[in-house]
């Protein structure tokens, strides 16, 4: 296979290892997580380019990480466990994520080359990878297939243009202690992870946090989020969070098993006794461990409230932009495997938005003074997030001209970052505590140049006119609650739904904390009358739900994260629209826009 002169790439180890193997390439992002990649290996993804092939034994060459921190688990589950995952990781940029799931795969993920690996390598041509260091040099040879074009010349590896990253990893004396296994082999493999992380990151000391917020699963070798067989390995070896941890949304309200009209019962494969024996296997571990299991995905709001200048570790790309961009804490999209390590051992490497540098604005987002009379809906603010996550993508935007946010909104805006943006960090001009200016924003002034880009009634009308994958108007169900609502926001879909009846199933999302709160204060009982159903503790996109049935299944939302993240296994076929609308199209059963039409 190894035959003629080779194309040389030069880029930096994130994860050392060395193998070779044919390449699969995509300029796209991409996500491991189940709903985005079977465990099978087959690439799920709606619209995708390289939809309907597997990437299983292959290198897999794509630019960077997209959705749920999920995918690190993913990642691991599918090549150590299913064995359907890559031999490689090569991107542009591997996202902390896809190092994060590397480390427990035990696969080369490498990237920052000297030449844009996305274009150089073609699909089909043979790579081999050497990659014997992290933080150190990756060579990527490129032995293109005959399908290859072959037009372009060989780039020759110079030896003096090393490409390397600055490790300097120093560990206290408790770090130290805990990787060399004074308290016990779980805090010592635990740790012996996040050093290879943050070793792979460039990352030059642990910092401690405060609070952890760890996956969930359920035991199965399908629809698995992949963290089972690593959260039963560790219960094993009697580990024991070292901070508060909250668990993530799951697949099923332990309490409700057998209510036919949960969504666990609705078009699925596998039949509600089953999820909840195997979910309840998972659920004990964690408890084990001492991990709250009290699901959710909205922690920040009253399990454990973030502070300013805070560190927190987390699996919940939700949690942690609110909690940047209102709180001022300290908060990655932390891959979900290093967070549940981050909480046995109370620290995680320094990276990314820990650092005050990378928590700076870069571009410019103005708001049109006439968009604001017009943010009349909480799912407005949906919209408005994604009109500037879709756009500033990798770079942190400073948004200029929204004066006030309550908390179901501020909820609702930083929930663009999963589906858009790469990093956690949005600055809200007079909101967000380190940018009470402009300039603050900034880190003292703005530079000369920075990119501004206007923010009107066109560009939010964009996004609910483009989030739609069906022209079909009518529906199977509708979905509210993702992000999980609060109290207040049940209160007034109850008001919405009073007096009226639901033709289509209405799922309305909370948590268990909320569920209550809302079912003492009446909230439940007024809002079930009209036959939608709260739904609580569970996640819209984990339900095993039956591909086939899923794939002709229409629903409303008026989430992004819904929309985009489920689209894979679950739900292909959906109208994104705002929250009126939505309750509307469960009551007649069709989707009619009224607003932003």
């Amino acid at each position: 296979m190894l035959k003629g002169k080779p194309k040389i790439l030069r880029g930096i180890t994130r994860v050392e290892g060395s193998c070779e193997g044919e390449a699969l390439v995509t300029t796209e992002k991409l996500s491991h997580l189940a709903n985005a990649v079977g465990t099978d290996g087959i690439i799920r993804m709606h619209g995708h380019p390289l939809m309907g092939q597997s990437y299983a034994g292959k290198i897999m060459v794509y630019n960077t990480d997209i959705f749920s921190t999920g995918g690190a688990w993913a990642l691991y589950y599918k090549v150590k466990i299913a064995g359907t995952g890559p031999k490689a990781l090569i991107c542009r940029k591997v996202h902390p994520i896809s190092i994060g799931g590397a480390v427990d795969a035990e696969i080369p993920a490498v990237d920052d080359f000297d030449g844009d690996p996305c274009e150089v390598i073609h699909n089909g041509d043979w790579v081999k990878i050497t990659a014997p260091q992290c933080g150190g040099e990756a060579i990527v040879e490129v032995f293109p297939s005959k399908d290859s074009s072959l037009t372009q010349e060989a780039p020759l590896a110079h030896p003096s243009h090393t490409r390397s990253i600055k490790g300097n990893l120093i560990l206290n004396v408790h770090e130290t202690e805990m990787r060399n296994g004074k308290f016990g082999k779980a805090k010592q493999l635990a740790m012996e992870r996040l050093v290879k992380f943050a070793q792979g990151l460039g990352s030059k000391k642990m910092v401690p946090i405060v609070s952890a917020h760890v996956f969930c699963d359920w035991k199965t070798t399908d629809l698995t989020s992949g963290a089972w067989p690593m959260y039963e390995e560790f219960a094993k070896m009697d580990a024991r969070v070292a901070v508060p941890t909250t668990m993530e949304s799951t697949f099923m309200a332990d309490d409700m098993v057998d209510d036919e009209d949960m969504p666990w019962h609705f078009k699925v494969k596998t039949p509600a006794r089953e999820v909840y024996e195997k979910t309840k296997f998972v659920n004990d571990k964690l408890q084990s461990m001492g991990i709250y299991v009290i699901p959710t995905c909205i922690p920040y709001m009253h399990l454990n409230t973030p502070r300013f200048g805070e560190f927190h570790a987390t699996s919940e790309s939700n949690h942690a932009a609110y909690s940047n961009i209102m709180v001022g804490a300290r908060v990655n999209r932390d891959p979900a495997n290093m967070a549940f390590y981050a909480a046995l051992t109370g620290v995680m490497p320094q990276y990314g938005v820990h650092i005050a540098e990378n928590r700076m604005g870069q571009m410019i987002f103005e708001i049109d003074k006439d968009l604001l009379p017009e943010l009349k809906d909480t799912s407005d603010f949906v919209a408005l997030g994604g009109a500037i996550g879709f756009r500033a993508v990798d770079r942190v935007p400073v948004v200029v001209g929204l004066d006030h946010l309550t908390n179901e909104q501020a909820k609702a805006f930083c929930a663009c970052v999963s589906p858009a943006l790469t990093y956690p960090m949005i600055h809200i001009v007079g909101i967000t505590p380190e940018a009470r200016t402009l300039e603050e924003a900034f880190g003292g002034s703005v530079p000369s140049g920075v990119p501004k880009i206007h923010i009107g009634i066109h560009e939010v009308q964009q996004v609910y006119h483009q989030l739609h994958f069906t022209d079909n108007p009518n529906i199977d169900a509708a979905i509210i609650g993702c992000p999980f609502l609060s109290i207040q926001e049940l209160d007034d879909l109850s008001e919405m739904l009073d007096g009226k009846k639901v033709m289509k199933m209405l799922w309305l999302h909370t948590d268990y904390v909320i569920y209550n709160a809302a079912k003492k204060a009446g909230i439940l009982a007024k809002i079930e009358r009209s036959g939608a159903r709260v739904v609580h503790s569970v996640c819209p996109g984990m339900v095993d739900r039956d591909r086939t049935e899923a794939g002709k299944l229409i629903i409303a939302t008026d989430s992004l994260k819904i929309a985009l993240l489920m689209s894979g296994i679950g739900w292909p076929k959906y109208w994104f629209g705002v929250r009126e609308d939505i309750v509307n199209s469960a009551i007649t059963g069709n989707f009619k826009r009224t607003r932003w039409a």
